[in-house]
Formats: structure tokens, C-alpha cells, sequence
């Protein structure tokens, strides 16, 4: 173990140069992404409470773990939302309101994909417990000149 000045431990600021770098690079694909999906038009989700806003919400994964990773998930409007939160769980199925903010949620899905893939990332829909959520991250390869 080495000490620094004032005995304080020098790997420890070693650890958090990493954890802001990680941080930074997180940010910075999560500006380029949501410059991406702006540039085609989609809006951009401008809060945490998705009941005060819609559009595209992005979220950071890991912001410590390389490579950057991004959540990111269709939020449509909150009057549909509000429906689906207020249906029995039982009428989910067969209620018509539910069917079209589900249709929206692929359908908008599909399109973000298509359009981080063309810009270079990579994006895929997880079927695990965040289920219709999409995982994008860095694909290594060049899109569209931006």
C-alpha cells in the first residue's frame, strides 16, 4: 500500500479518475444517442417521472462499468399510460387502450433501432426482466456521416 500526501491512499484516487472517466463516456454516448434520435425527430423524453413526459427516455446503465451502456424505452403519451396504470390486470389482454399503447411501444421500438443502427450503434430489444426495453451501446463500426 502506498500513501500519498497526507496519507491519503493513492490507489483510491486512481478508482475514481476511472469511475469519472466511465461516467464521461457514458454522458457522452448518451448525447450522441439522443442527437441521433433527435436529428430523425423523435422527441426526447425531458424527465424521470413518466407521467410528465413522453418520448424516448435514456438511461444509464452501469455508469461505472466499460463499455458504455444505455436503457432506453418508448414512453408514449401520459394519458395512455395513465389507462394502462388504471386497468385490472385481468382486462390488460382485451382492453383496446392498452393494445394501441403496446402497438406504439413496437412499432417505436422497431424505429429507434433502426435509426441507431444506421447511426452506428448497436440496439437490441431485451427480453428479460426489463422486457421492451432497448440496450444500446458503442458498435465499433461507422454509420451515417453525422
Amino acid at each position: 500500500m502506498t500513501l500519498g500526501r497526507a496519507g491519503v491512499h493513492r490507489d483510491a484516487g486512481l478508482v475514481n479518475d476511472a469511475q469519472r472517466i466511465a461516467l464521461i463516456q457514458h454522458r457522452i454516448l448518451a448525447e450522441k444517442v439522443k442527437s441521433a434520435l433527435a436529428r430523425a425527430g423523435l422527441p426526447i423524453a425531458a424527465t424521470l417521472d413518466g407521467a410528465l413526459s413522453s418520448g424516448v427516455f435514456v438511461e444509464i446503465v452501469d455508469d461505472e462499468r466499460l463499455p458504455p451502456e444505455l436503457l432506453l424505452k418508448w414512453r408514449v403519451h401520459p394519458i395512455l399510460r395513465e389507462h394502462f396504470l388504471e386497468v385490472a390486470a385481468d382486462r390488460l389482454q382485451g382492453d383496446p387502450v392498452v393494445r394501441e399503447m403496446k402497438h406504439a411501444e413496437r412499432a417505436m421500438n422497431t424505429a429507434i433501432i433502426a435509426i441507431l443502427e444506421f447511426s452506428g450503434f448497436s440496439a437490441r430489444v431485451l427480453e428479460d426482466e426489463r422486457v421492451g426495453e432497448i440496450l444500446v451501446g458503442e458498435s465499433g463500426r461507422s454509420g451515417a456521416a453525422g
